[in-house]
């Protein structure tokens, strides 16, 4: 990793080239904006030229001829996260922005797919049971709609911001790996966010369970921010217990129970905020693997 993060930072033109070959390609196309990221981290926007005007062109070429705005958003939402970090060194800070961003994004969302995702709604109820069977529960069309709508924007909404976040994650780690060793393991390991913005997460994600179903597309992008602090939580843990065995667990356990254990890393996020873990287990001994 660090000789492809010191490979991509020697020629902003071939930087370029790659990360807009990249963003073409399905399923990647994260990773070209991860390229980008990259040169923000380490340079900020002095001097970039091609590493961000060539992939952006393209990015808007397939939003506006190609009719696919994937791309277009996903980079501009790196980019202004690579901005953030870069600028703030704070992890915490980005965190904030991606919050923040979250709530545009869903708006933005349900503004440009609007017609698409009624039609996704429409499969989705014929899928799930017919009018007849719903009625037999006691569950009117209409509030069908209103969940499914609801929960169809937030999830692609949910989709773009986690592209982002990998993105900006897989730029951090290049560049931590090749410039500075252990710096985004550090990083992780301490990340954490304060009472005010972790309750704020929270009760944006419960809102439309709460008050209204329209507030459903909000809940994914909300939670997304506590999901990322509740993986770096595992990971303070485990390094400060000393125990690798553990985490090699969590991660084969994500695998077979993502949305479970992504719901419990949220709420143990939010209940750092206030207990602070790390510190409480640090002052316990660690755990001794070869006994």
């Amino acid at each position: 990793m660090a000789r492809l993060a010191q490979f991509l930072i020697a020629s902003e033109l071939r930087a370029a080239l790659i990360a807009s070959v990249l963003l073409v390609m399905p399923l990647v196309s994260w990773v070209g904006a991860s390229v980008v990221a990259l040169f923000m981290l380490r340079k900020g926007l002095s001097g970039l030229r091609w590493v961000i005007g060539l992939p952006l062109a393209v990015a808007v070429a397939s939003a506006f001829v190609g009719q696919d705005p994937t791309m277009l958003i996903v980079l501009v939402i790196t980019v202004g996260f690579a901005m953030v970090l870069h600028s703030t060194l704070s992890w915490t800070a980005t965190l904030q922005a991606m919050a923040l961003t979250g709530l545009v994004l869903v708006l933005l969302v349900d503004a440009v797919y609007a017609d698409t995702l009624k039609a996704l709604v429409v499969i989705i109820k014929q899928v799930i049971a017919t009018p007849e069977q719903l009625a037999a529960f006691g569950v009117g069309s209409e509030t069908i709609d209103a969940w499914l709508g609801a929960l169809s924007v937030g999830a692609l909404s949910f989709v773009y911001l986690v592209s982002a976040l990998l993105a900006l994650v897989f730029a951090r780690a290049m560049q931590a790996r090749a410039f500075n060793p252990g710096g985004f393991k550090s990083e992780l390991e301490a990340l954490r966010l304060p009472v005010s913005w972790s309750m704020g997460c929270l009760l944006v994600a419960l809102a439309g369970f709460l008050v209204d179903p329209w507030l459903l597309r909000f809940s994914p992008t909300a939670a997304l921010p506590l999901m990322f602090v509740g993986i770096g939580l595992v990971h303070g843990l485990t390094a400060i217990r000393q125990s690798k065995s553990i985490l090699i667990m969590f991660y084969a356990a994500l695998l077979f129970f993502t949305p479970y254990l992504l719901l419990l890393l949220a709420l143990l996020a939010v209940i750092d905020a206030f207990v602070d873990f790390r510190t409480r287990a640090r002052q316990e001994p660690p755990i001794d693997e070869d006994e």
